[in-house]
């Protein structure tokens, strides 16, 4: 399958990351959000991109990775919808607007187009709440497919 998708990313302690050359931020506690696309087939389509960051145990290879990859945070949920067209950046900015976010460093998950970063600490928001807002934003485009991530694999 191929799109656009939201993963929701809880971290249970704060502490700094090293987000590969872009470098150090801030983590807190609570939840995160990011927004990727998944044009390819196999690790590259959506099921692939989802899978990949739902493994603790990975190669960095996106900025995105030094997050999922922490034993701090785990992915918790994603949501998703088919399309052909790149709409992360479309989908990203709506998750600004409507959740009042911002990037947790400037151009992380963002160095391929002018957004001011994919990744963003999302305040205030129970885990319930959080979806549901980001099932409307979605709501917009076309209807969502829900997806439970369970636990990271051992």
């Amino acid at each position: 399958m191929r799109g656009t998708y939201t993963i929701v990313i809880s971290c249970n302690r704060s502490g700094n990351v090293r987000f590969g050359r872009l470098g150090c931020a801030k983590i807190v506690r609570g939840l995160y959000v990011y927004s990727g696309s998944g044009l390819g087939q196999g690790a590259m389509s959506i099921e692939g991109r989802i899978r990949r960051h739902s493994r603790a145990c990975k190669t960095r290879r996106w900025h995105v990775d030094y997050l999922t990859s922490s034993r701090r945070c785990t992915v918790r949920a994603a949501i998703f919808m088919q399309s052909r067209r790149r709409l992360e950046c479309d989908v990203n900015n709506m998750l600004v607007k409507k959740l009042k976010a911002n990037p947790t460093l400037p151009h992380i998950g963002a160095s391929d187009c002018k957004c001011g970063g994919h990744l963003m600490r999302v305040a205030c928001f129970r885990e319930k709440t959080l979806l549901k807002q980001i099932q409307a934003i979605y709501n917009e485009y076309r209807n969502p497919v829900y997806l439970t991530v369970p636990g990271r694999p051992k």
